[in-house]
């Protein structure tokens, strides 16, 4: 997990701090546009935040039961819409999750402010990833929460529902707490004290408030509070693209790399079937000129394979049964017994072979026949005679009983 940059515009200043995979503090700091720039360029690999002040920011529920993201969000501007100071066209609407009673979170901010904000954004070297409330750093869960800063205070209640008030108004919102909703304070003690009196009478109307006294509660502190369950503000037009994890990129190029193979192999695959496609329309071409060179007396001569097997006394249901298939068969053997073929006959109604051949030595004969049964054919050696140094004789191939 990479490190959290966090800042928010204050004034004329930037105030930042990243936090580290464990959420603590690595450092922080409050400063102009160039020098973040200089501190934060636009090659930072960390998570990227922006904060939103609080008070630009209406955070509110609506009760829409479609579960499908398009239809919620045509109908939650509608919804809302009495709780808008604006209207619905100048209203920019984000849509968040539900709340344990089935509603949707919203955050509406208003569409001028937005447009300014993502103008002042541009001036940066980055680009954040995320853009949320102040107010939704705050978490609530049975009770509403406040977390009171130097001269700001973030009210958040368990239905999601927040707001951010200017200090001068924390004393009222304290005071208009219903009883049956307790609210636990959080600020440093001196902040906590100057509140004494609108606490003193919440308690007194039976509101159960509880204090959090911290030594200090800042920018950093607030944004410790961050979970990743905010709503998202860039939505819509203003989506900002995930940028893809380094491990992700390395499967991208991956992918890549084996869809260009891929398309390598469809091509050599296509390539090569057009290529045998061409010379089969070649070699058929050739077989049919060459048959109507040999046999010039026939006329429009089609099937070229069964004429040229019929005249060749090859039967196209006994393949391998007839000379050339016969012939096939026992020609392998020929060279490496070291034979030297002198004649060749065929008997077409007895369907075997008879060679004529000179060999070193008689046992050659022998062997070349008994590798002939080894395959399945039968063999039967002839005449042997010498004639100088070779010995001649002849031998019948054929497919019937073996010979001995």
């Amino acid at each position: 997990m990479r490190e959290t940059l966090f800042f928010r515009f204050n004034g004329e200043k930037i105030e930042w701090v990243v936090l580290g995979q464990d959420g603590q503090r690595l450092e922080e700091g409050l400063s102009g546009v160039d020098l973040f720039n200089s501190r934060f360029p636009g090659t930072y690999d960390g998570f990227i935040v922006f904060v939103v002040s609080g008070e630009k920011v209406l955070m509110t529920n609506a009760s829409v039961p479609s579960k499908q993201k398009r239809k919620i969000a045509q109908a939650v501007p509608f919804v809302v819409e009495e709780q808008l100071a604006a209207e619905i066209d100048d209203s920019v609407f984000a849509i968040g999750e539900r709340n344990q009673k089935g509603e949707v979170k919203v955050s509406v901010i208003d569409e001028e402010v937005l447009e300014g904000i993502m103008v002042l954004l541009q001036e940066l070297d980055l680009r954040p990833n995320k853009m949320i409330s102040e107010t939704s750093l705050v978490k609530s869960k049975d009770s509403a929460v406040a977390v009171i800063e130097d001269d700001r205070a973030h009210f958040m209640r368990p239905d999601g529902c927040g707001i951010t008030l200017q200090k001068d108004n924390v004393a009222a919102a304290i005071s208009v707490v219903e009883p049956s909703s307790g609210l636990e304070l959080i600020g440093s003690a001196s902040v906590l004290e100057s509140l004494a009196i609108p606490i003193a009478e919440a308690r007194a109307n039976e509101v159960n408030v509880s204090e959090l006294k911290v030594e200090f509660m800042g920018f950093s502190q607030l944004c410790r509070y961050f979970d990743g369950s905010e709503t998202n503000m860039l939505q819509g037009k203003y989506r900002v693209e995930e940028p893809i994890p380094e491990i992700g990129k390395e499967w991208r190029q991956v992918l890549i790399v084996l869809a260009v193979g891929a398309c390598l192999h469809l091509c050599l695959v296509f390539g090569q079937g057009w290529y045998l496609a061409k010379k089969t329309a070649e070699n058929r071409h050739s077989a049919k000129a060459l048959y109507e060179e040999i046999f010039p007396g026939e006329k429009n001569a089609r099937d070229i394979r069964r004429r040229w097997n019929s005249k060749l006394g090859r039967r196209d249901a006994d393949a391998g049964n007839d000379f050339l298939g016969l012939f096939a068969r026992a020609a392998v053997g020929i060279g490496p017994s070291e034979l030297i073929l002198q004649n060749i006959n065929y008997n077409e109604s007895r369907g075997d072979l008879v060679f004529q051949v000179f060999a070193s030595s008689s046992e050659s004969l022998v062997q070349y026949s008994e590798k002939l049964k080894a395959e399945g054919l039968s063999a039967e050696i002839g005449a042997i005679s010498q004639e100088g140094d070779l010995v001649r004789g002849s031998i019948r191939i054929g497919l019937g009983k073996r010979g001995k």
